[in-house]
């Protein structure tokens, strides 16, 4: 174990942040990503750190807008529910859809 420590085959910080990446590419919010990070037994700061070096791309409000867009068909109680169960912010999924139809 010792060697593939040495090796940085078993990176916890690395695979946090991968697994980050991952999921936020995914369309998933930054509460999800810290649910999940967190399910695997991984330490906050682990999962601290992998949500905050998301790319500035990948910021949250970009991430929920683009799944706005995808889901454009859904009516606004539907669209907020799926936002939700995505992991995004409840205030940040009301300022988003203020202007989506109903």
């Amino acid at each position: 174990m010792a060697r593939i420590n040495e090796l940085g085959y078993l990176d916890d910080y690395e695979y946090a942040r991968r697994r980050a990446l991952l999921m936020a590419e995914k369309g998933y919010g930054n509460y999800a990503i810290r649910v999940f990070l967190e399910g695997l037994g991984l330490p906050d700061v682990f999962v601290t750190y992998a949500v905050k070096v998301l790319p500035a791309e990948l910021d949250e409000r970009k991430r929920m807008k683009k799944m706005i867009e995808k889901r454009n068909d859904l009516p606004k109680v539907k669209l907020i529910r799926f936002l939700a169960g995505r992991g995004f912010p409840l205030d940040l999924i009301m300022d988003e859809t203020l202007g989506v139809d109903a």
